[in-house]
């Protein structure tokens, strides 16, 4: 059989990244990043469409190309980048890494991964061969003069850089399929359970004049034909063909619904252009003959007639303007399985897969199988049971079609919703700045996803310093577990932060700190009917801080100094102001906590400070909001080859009053500049958005916003304040948690957005999570076994151990 596979291959040999065939044609290949179409409205879908249809168009007669498409559960690349970022985590770390990359290992074992590949081969025109004598053997390409072969490669590279370059201005990220990649995708498709098991052989030098063709090097498996599938190895292969057309007309990227089926394939859809004047001069004869049977012998007319001729006259008309093209195209799937009766399952779901394309028909290959399957394999491009089809309905067959999958580098590893990997990366380098908002209701897990990124994001390198500034001590568990720093802020705890501080090596106050002190001030003095103070007393108290730094040149001024600079100002209201902060100074409550030299050290890469305790003292946690904000800044100035991320629950609090939101504003822009980034938390998107001037302020400088599940909002107003299309409005409305498996967000980075599931292994579940009766049996089980650190417990608990 082996020999007889070989005579079904088209390739020759590679020639650098190019495919040279039996006929002498020349083949090269792309690997895309599909388009992702989940929530484009449908004029930006008909548009990508057009443009398919345009390149479609522009290609050179009788040129062949082929898109393959498979689903994989190829993830053991990421999975391994992943455990590559988190290598040189600490002791303490490590069983949180262990079991995340365990139960990542798992699912691929399990081939839980459904990871959508997406390649385009193009095939040139055979080559003009010599003729054959009678009985010679078939045509066998061995060669052609060099100056010949030469003009034939360039003009094939020529035609290959455009196709390229209209990939790329369509945002399909080509990248040409290089020699090695392109084998072990060849070798991959006859020797699947081979190329899983042990994995890819090298390419043989072909420049060596006895290694072994191509082809025999690629078929290294035997493959038994039967009727009903392919035997190869110990799977069963099948193949479905596009049977019948969709009934009357087809729809912009209708493909798509081919590409979610819920198990492994491959696509792949043949594409040949033909000669367009051979077939206008065939349907214009069919156009005569309709015409003579639009009227019978007593001039009766002929109503089908009479639409066949408007059908042909139209196709004409499009075909001579060259506003349409005919081209031949097929679209076959390939799947497998151990299970016979598996495969009769997958049969019919790919059958009703077919039909929910507009009433189009599958068929289930059965003598024609082999060919099926020979003449589908990537970059042969030949293809079985073409049909003739107009450039604009093939391109609603093109499965170019897949779902973003992130940044570059997987810090964080989840998955989306199909089940392929997503990547986020908080300190991606092409990112313009690395701020975020994050979304939810209660109830929707905030907490819970926040914990979950965090306890993925510490261990990278270089290792970043993050601050998460909690509201109801959501991360107590994940700072025990990696030996953080939990602070917990109330008017006993002794914490002191003074907003008079400068940056190291300054003398006077930045504009950046009049702003700060103004916020804190504002919120101390002003009425509580009032949104700020009035523009003169804001400038009176503008000059009596610039007069605090005047007063203590060589030490950091305090509230009491500036206290003692109004109670004799000339201006009574200032004197007012004085009196106002003798509740803010000396040894009350409030002025241990704000007068003062600053005590505060956070010596740990991963701190907490936890303000609850802070809830029933509304403006002190406030100003402690801003001075918090801006302590986190100068210490990220101050060492600016670690990254520093610094999370805020209730965030939009910072922007309570002028001063402090114009603060917070400008902290939002200059963060990147300190190798920093903001993530501020919200229940409501109101918060942050319903004030126009402050979401315009407040959007250009974030890259990165969670949308968590709502409930109970207003959507229209809510599809109005971010501007979203309807497509993105349901697929936030569908957004689901399975309580104990997966939670879902809507994730949108700069152009770029996707539903992402956070699917925790079930150590990180124990440590993230903060439902009350869970954080009940942490404690039973700390009271069971005192001598166990917390780490330990969580794993017991993990494994459903509860003694």
């Amino acid at each position: 059989m082996k020999s007889v596979i070989v005579d079904k291959l088209p390739f020759f040999r590679f020639e650098d990244h190019t495919m040279i065939y039996n006929d002498g044609s020349l083949g090269a290949g792309f690997k895309l990043q599909g388009k992702d179409i989940t929530c484009l409205t449908d004029e930006a879908i008909s548009d990508f469409n057009q443009k398919l249809e345009n390149i479609l168009i522009g290609l050179p007669e009788q040129l062949r190309i082929q898109i393959f498409y498979r689903q994989t559960n190829y993830a053991e690349n990421i999975i391994r980048d992943h455990a590559e970022v988190s290598k040189n985590g600490d002791l303490q770390y490590e069983p949180i890494r262990s079991a995340r990359i365990e139960f990542l290992k798992k699912k691929l074992e399990d081939k839980s991964f459904y990871i959508p590949e997406v390649y385009v081969f193009i095939r040139s025109s055979k080559a003009s061969l010599k003729k054959r004598r009678f009985f010679e053997k078939k045509e066998k390409f061995e060669g052609l003069p060099e100056v010949e072969f030469e003009r034939l490669k360039s003009q094939f590279y020529n035609l290959v850089s455009q196709v390229e370059s209209s990939l790329r201005s369509m945002g399909l990220e080509p990248q040409r399929l290089l020699r090695d990649e392109w084998f072990n995708l060849l070798f991959s498709y006859f020797n699947l359970e081979r190329a899983e098991k042990i994995g890819f052989p090298v390419l043989r030098n072909q420049s060596d004049p006895l290694a072994p063709t191509l082809g025999a090097q690629i078929s290294l498996t035997d493959i038994s034909v039967s009727e009903k599938a392919l035997a190869i190895g110990s799977l069963k292969f099948r193949s479905v063909s596009l049977g019948l057309l969709p009934e009357g007309h087809s729809n912009a990227s209708m493909i798509e619904s081919l590409t979610k089926l819920p198990f492994h394939f491959w696509l792949s859809q043949n594409i040949r252009t033909l000669e367009q004047r051979k077939e206008i001069a065939r349907f214009e004869i069919k156009r005569r003959l309709a015409s003579s049977m639009t009227s019978g012998s007593q001039n009766v007319s002929d109503i089908e007639s009479e639409s066949t001729l408007e059908q042909l006259e139209e196709l004409l008309r499009e075909l001579n303007t060259g506003s349409e093209k005919l081209v031949a195209s097929d679209i076959n799937i390939i799947f497998w399985d151990e299970d016979e009766n598996e495969l009769e399952q997958k049969t019919e779901e790919i059958l009703r897969a077919f039909r929910s394309m507009g009433q189009a028909e599958g068929l289930v290959e059965t003598f024609a199988l082999q060919d099926a399957f020979f003449n589908s394999a990537p970059s042969v491009c030949e293809g079985l049971r073409l049909n003739k089809i107009k450039t604009s309905n093939c391109a609603h067959f093109m499965p170019l079609y897949s779902t973003w999958t992130g940044n570059k580098r997987p810090v964080v590893l989840l998955s989306t919703r199909e089940g392929s990997t997503f990547s986020i990366d908080p300190f991606a380098k092409e990112l313009p700045n690395w701020n975020g908002l994050v979304f939810g209701g209660s109830g929707a897990g905030k907490s819970f996803t926040i914990s979950s990124l965090m306890l993925q994001f510490c261990a990278q390198e270089p290792k970043p310093k993050i601050v998460w500034i909690d509201n109801g001590a959501s991360s107590e568990k994940l700072i025990e577990v990696l030996g953080g720093e939990f602070i917990d802020l109330h008017l006993d705890s002794g914490i002191r932060l003074n907003m008079f501080d400068l940056e190291n090596g300054e003398t006077k106050p930045s504009p950046s700190k009049i702003k700060l002190i103004l916020g804190c001030l504002e919120l101390i003095l002003k009425d509580e009917d009032k949104l700020g103070l009035p523009k003169r007393e804001k400038a009176l108290l503008e000059e009596s801080i610039f007069n605090c730094y005047k007063l203590s040149p060589t030490e950091t001024p305090t509230l009491s100094t500036l206290k003692e600079i109004l109670v004799s100002h000339p201006i009574p209201e200032m004197r007012k102001y004085a009196d106002i902060l003798y509740s803010w100074t000396g040894e009350t409550a409030y002025g241990r906590m704000l007068d003062g030299f600053t005590n505060v050290k956070l010596n740990k890469d991963l701190v907490t400070i936890e303000v609850k305790g802070l809830d029933n003292h509304r403006e002190l946690k406030d100003i402690f909001l801003l001075l918090l904000t801006s302590y986190i800044k100068e210490e990220a100035a101050r060492d600016l080859a670690k990254p520093y991320l610094l999370i805020i629950d209730e965030a939009h609090r910072l922007f309570l009053t002028p001063s402090g939101r114009d603060f917070a504003i400008e902290s939002y822009r200059v963060f990147r500049k300190y190798n920093a980034g903001i993530l501020c938390i919200s229940q409501n998107y109101r918060d942050f958005l319903a004030n126009r001037e402050l979401a315009d302020a407040l959007m250009p400088n974030t890259t990165s916003v969670f949308i968590l599940r709502q409930r109970k909002i207003d959507w229209d107003d809510f599809k109005s304040t971010f501007d979203f299309n309807e497509a993105q409005v349901e697929a936030i409305k569908s957004l689901e948690i399975a309580k104990g498996k997966y939670s879902e967000f809507f994730f949108m980075q700069d152009e770029n957005q996707s539903i992402v599931r956070l699917e925790p292994e079930p150590l990180a579940y124990w440590v993230c999570t903060t439902d009350g009766n869970e954080k009940a049996r942490v404690e039973e089980m700390r009271s069971k076994h005192p001598e166990l650190p917390l780490v330990e417990i969580l794993k017991k608990l993990a494994k459903g151990d509860s003694n």
